[in-house]
């Protein structure tokens, strides 16, 4: 069962973990249009989004990574002031 205090991280990990599910999606529904694309124009006019979108990701995946760290120094702490 989660800590209380420790609650808002696992909201935060939740919340990230959405938004990078849902930047894959995108990222891999560009994937299939420019597959779909036949002028390599078309293509390229693409790569815009894409780096914008994997500049999020790791965004988010920075965000996650500290919100982890986070939550393991969260219960770390609790579980030693539940130590006798």
């Amino acid at each position: 069962m989660p800590q209380p205090a420790c609650e808002s991280l696992i909201e935060a990990i939740q919340k990230c973990t959405q938004d990078l599910g849902a930047i894959e999606d995108q990222l891999h529904a560009l994937e299939v249009e420019g597959m779909n694309q036949l002028h390599p124009w078309r293509y390229l006019a693409l790569q815009p989004r894409v780096d914008r979108l994997i500049t999020e990701k790791h965004a988010l995946k920075d965000a996650w990574n500290r919100a982890m760290t986070e939550l393991a120094i969260c219960r770390s702490d609790q579980s030693s002031s539940h130590q006798p």
